[in-house]
């Protein structure tokens, strides 16, 4: 009886990794053009939804931000060098002036 399972053994010995390879390069080779495929979409589509005009409008309106930030503060360091002037330097011993930062 076990003289007959093993032939049978030694056939499934083979047959199985040569299924297993066979099986293997079949659905790499059909699930390569559907990847493919996706991945050219995900690449056109850009990935962040936003086109480049919408962007460009997005930074022009952050650097108008930014130089309007810029002028308010340059327009209260010119209001504290008055107060400071105007108060002497007395006041300026007491409390300092207050400094900020441009960034």
């Amino acid at each position: 009886m076990i003289d007959d399972l093993i032939p049978i053994f030694g056939i499934l010995l083979v047959m199985i990794p040569v299924a297993g390879l066979t099986l293997g390069l079949t659905l790499r080779l059909a699930v390569k053009p559907f990847v493919e495929t996706l991945a050219a979409a995900v690449r056109d589509a850009g990935g962040s939804g936003v086109d480049s005009g919408e962007l460009a409008a997005l930074v022009a309106s952050l650097q108008e931000e930014v130089e309007a930030l810029r002028q308010d503060a340059a327009e209260i360091r010119r209001a504290q060098e008055f107060d400071r002037k105007l108060l002497g330097a007395e006041s300026d011993e007491v409390a300092g002036p207050v400094t900020i930062d441009p960034r």
